[in-house]
């Protein structure tokens, strides 16, 4: 089947690679129509989310009636193009190149001769300061090194390798580099001058004694790094890390989602480990940044050590510790009384439609009261402090929406949310809410688009999402109709909506991937610095008002 783009066709010739007769599809590479085709062509500087480059020569083949060897990546194939992948000719040069490449790259374990053995028993890599070897790499799992020297092996070294000996840098908020471990492949460069239209990094110095940096031997910080993340993204050999995730459990699956700090609703890819925690997000569409927010923050903010992890009651003066059950039938007992225009409920405009949706009708229906109320944020996501209407002695919040003087003289005063604040200090009952990656539904786009949010880690303790803590709530107290079998339930009952696909394919570089300092500093009234450390290191600037609309 010939395959379309929009409503134009791809037309496809017919070209033969080791004997087989393929269908190609028009302006693709050699390379890329073999990989389509299950023929493996090695290869290190080329990347999916990169136009070819040429430079690593790992991907040579014979063209018949070319002369010498081609580079697959940057040859388009021909209607009736005979190629050649795997001759003896061709395996001895892709050798020996890729024995040049490791003369620099700390590589004794690909050779050792207790290898097996090592893997086998040593899956994981050790938690070292410097990278020596496969077995204190952190990148060990997705090593694009790996997989050449088993196709093309045994390797050997012609000369003893090189250690260039260089310090690693952590100096920067969030990426480690080794370049001790850089084989010049031009990844990182290539991607950060393709996505921002000029460089950060570039090859430094001639001769030997080039490698990747800063002009002047300035940071990343210094040198105005947006801090996307895309260069750790398309790196092969882990000379570039995320400091957080690097030695975080490996993950084994991945999960596409929306993130939701922000209405432009990046489609991000989050990475979860053998534990089902989330470990580290990127973008599903590598042509294209995310902010630092969607690509380093989301982890880190799911697992501080500070998480609301259990629902707690007060006892007198005292916050204690309770089960589920116990919190419900409390809370439901101290809401009793006040149903009718004494209750008052905030939600957060940011939370999914489906939270939104069950706190509004919990407050309508159960509570039978007007006072349903949305925490708006200015440009920054900082909340706008909400006012209670008047005579309202009874509220329920998700978040640091409201000054704690005004909840000093009600008489009940429920939270629901994911972190400590001064808020949950004055509340009397306070409940665990599931954010984020841990929650599914849907989100609106600065567009009014709906997209799609799934649930990709669990929950800490007994956290759960803030629409299956309001339901068991209104059965608690004797409410019908709450009892919906998932959220794609409340969805379609509640919402009438189909959420629309990930945003995936957008024509422009969202505000904040471009400026870190634009980004947004708060979520559901929580700093997002206070959680995530190398936030703190990044400074802000206020954005002027057409910039905060367009964030709003």
């Amino acid at each position: 089947m010939e395959p379309w783009i929009g409503t134009q066709r791809l037309g496809t010739i017919p070209v033969s690679i080791n004997g087989r007769t393929l269908r190609a599809h028009e302006g693709e590479s050699v390379l890329d129509c073999a990989l389509r085709h299950d023929i493996a062509i090695p290869h290190l500087c080329t990347h999916p989310d990169l136009p070819a480059f040429g430079a690593c020569r790992m991907c040579l083949v014979e063209v018949e009636e070319r002369s010498g060897f081609l580079t697959a990546c940057t040859t388009p194939v021909e209607k009736g193009m005979v190629v050649q992948t795997d001759t003896p000719a061709l395996r001895t040069l892709r050798r020996h190149i890729l024995e040049l490449i490791l003369l620099e790259h700390p590589s004794g374990c690909l050779f050792c001769d207790k290898k097996d053995l090592c893997e086998e028993y040593r899956p994981a890599a050790l938690k070292v300061g410097r990278t020596t070897g496969c077995h204190t790499c952190n990148n060990k799992e997705v090593c694009e090194i790996r997989a050449p020297v088993g196709l093309l092996g045994p390797i050997e070294l012609p000369v003893p390798p090189l250690y260039r000996g260089y310090d690693v840098e952590r100096s920067d908020p969030f990426i480690d580099r080794d370049l001790n471990l850089c084989i010049l492949c031009g990844r990182c460069v290539r991607i950060c001058r393709m996505q921002h239209g000029r460089t950060t990094i570039a090859f430094v110095g001639r001769g030997t004694g080039v490698h990747i940096g800063e002009a002047f031997g300035r940071s990343l910080l210094e040198a105005g790094c947006r801090f996307c993340g895309s260069c750790v993204d398309v790196c092969p050999t882990g000379a570039l890390a995320d400091r957080y995730a690097k030695w975080q459990a490996a993950g084994r699956h991945r999960v596409e989602t929306t993130c939701m700090l922000c209405d432009r609703a990046c489609a991000l890819s989050v990475r979860v480990s053998g534990h089902n925690r989330a470990v580290s997000a990127r973008a599903v569409n590598g042509t294209v940044p995310v902010c630092v927010l969607g690509r380093f923050a989301i982890p880190e903010f799911l697992s501080g050590a500070d998480r609301l992890t259990a629902p707690k009651v007060k006892v007198g003066s005292v916050m204690r510790e309770v089960g589920w059950p116990e919190a419900l039938r409390q809370l439901a007992q101290r809401l009793e009384s006040y149903r009718g225009p004494r209750f008052a409920a905030i939600g957060d405009a940011s939370g999914t439609l489906e939270d939104r949706a069950i706190l509004e009708a919990f407050t309508i229906e159960v509570m039978d009261s007007p006072h349903y109320l949305e925490a708006r944020t200015d440009g920054r996501g900082r909340p706008v402090p909400v006012h209670l209407p008047q005579g309202v002695r009874a509220t329920f919040l998700t978040g640091a929406f409201v000054d704690p003087s005004a909840l000093a003289g009600l008489d009940v005063v429920a939270v629901q949310d994911c972190y400590p604040s001064p808020v949950g200090d004055a509340a009397d009952v306070v409940l665990p809410a599931a954010v984020l990656a841990e929650v599914e539904g849907s989100v609106l786009d600065g567009e009014g688009v709906p997209r799609p949010v799934r649930r990709a880690s669990a929950a800490p303790g007994k956290a759960r999402p803030d629409w299956e803590i309001l339901c068991a709530l209104a059965r608690e107290m004797g409410a019908p109709g709450f009892d919906p079998p998932s959220v794609t339930a409340i969805t379609k009952e509640r919402l009438g909506v189909s959420p629309a696909g990930l945003w995936i394919f957008r024509d422009a570089t969202p505000v904040a991937a471009d400026d870190p300092a634009l980004r947004r500093t708060h979520y559901r009234g929580h700093e997002l610095a206070r959680h995530v450390r190398g936030l703190r290191e990044l400074p802000l600037t206020e954005a002027s008002p057409a910039m905060a609309a367009a964030q709003d």
